[in-house]
């Protein structure tokens, strides 16, 4: 007999932002919290296909979902979305930070960072920081964010972050990428402690979806179908994430990861090494310049 599923805290009055929501998992997120009848933000760089998010949960029954432009390789770009974020939905219930690449070679974002991790730490550690009061107003609430088993491979170069000395690698920087989002979860929730506001992480598992696009063994098209036979779907792997997001019986659970169950699952070594976190908090703190936001919200 398959276990009873969860039962999740959903109503229509919450508000859920979902970062990164126009592709794979985020995308499967969003129209999967849309369905459970609730409001729901998405946050993409795209409009065509954050249209058709829309028009996907409109046909599930849900014609309330709204959007804001944002590209994650700007850090003034997440800066302009949080505001308007924040101006729209003064309190937050559950954000979902998701946006992710895999770039095939070494690229620099608008602000002169590496791209992977300034995509995938950086503008979720901005974004997050910005609406640490919305997320307050709304408590209890949740921050998830979507990290990978690949973080257990990642290795933290704080002398050397954006592969400046070190010959680029698409794995190692994705794998950094995905451990700093792990450290990013830890070192959170010990900082919001009993503010009401729960930070936890998901790591969804093998996928099959586009984020390996740039690479050439993903591209062509009879490779994508053998991928999509090992691999979880897009939906599978969303259905961990709104799991975290929305389950009862993880309710003031706060600083752990999780897969397939709501029982937690072990953070890589390196993401409970509390001098690294520090280092990795404080060096995000410079290059995002939010050092007085946790004081400012009163929740250092």
């Amino acid at each position: 007999m398959r276990p009873a599923a969860p039962t999740t805290s959903v109503s229509r009055d919450r508000v859920y932002v979902v970062m990164g929501a126009t592709r794979g998992i985020g995308r499967a997120t969003a129209i999967s919290l849309a369905k459970l009848g609730s409001q729901v933000v998405i946050v993409g760089r795209e409009a065509s296909r954050m249209d058709d998010v829309r028009r996907e949960a409109a046909r599930a029954g849900n014609s309330g979902v709204e959007c804001v432009r944002a590209d994650f390789a700007s850090l003034a770009a997440v800066r302009r979305a949080a505001e308007e974020i924040a101006g729209r939905w003064p309190a937050i219930h559950v954000l979902v930070n998701n946006a992710g690449i895999n770039a095939g070679h070494r690229q620099l974002s608008a602000d002169g960072f590496e791209l992977t991790f300034a995509v995938n730490h950086l503008a979720p550690f901005l974004l997050t920081s910005l609406l640490l009061p919305a997320l307050t107003a709304g408590a209890p609430s949740r921050i998830v964010n979507v990290t990978s088993v690949f973080a257990h491979a990642g290795r933290l170069r704080l002398d050397d972050i954006m592969f400046e000395r070190r010959r680029y690698a698409s794995t190692a920087a994705y794998n950094q990428s995905k451990l700093a989002n792990a450290m990013f979860t830890m070192e959170l929730a010990s900082r919001l402690d009993g503010s009401g506001v729960a930070v936890n992480c998901v790591a969804p598992g093998l996928v099959a979806t586009d984020l390996m696009r740039e690479h050439w063994w993903f591209r062509p098209r009879w490779l994508r179908s053998l991928w999509s036979t090992w691999l979880l779907s897009a939906e599978q792997a969303a259905a961990r994430v709104v799991r975290v997001a929305t389950s009862e019986m993880l309710d003031g659970v706060t600083g752990q990861c999780f897969a397939a169950t709501v029982r937690p699952v072990s953070l890589p070594r390196r993401a409970r090494d509390a001098a690294q976190r520090r280092a990795l908090w404080e060096l995000s703190e410079r290059l995002t310049s939010t050092e007085s936001l946790l004081r400012a919200s009163r929740l250092a």
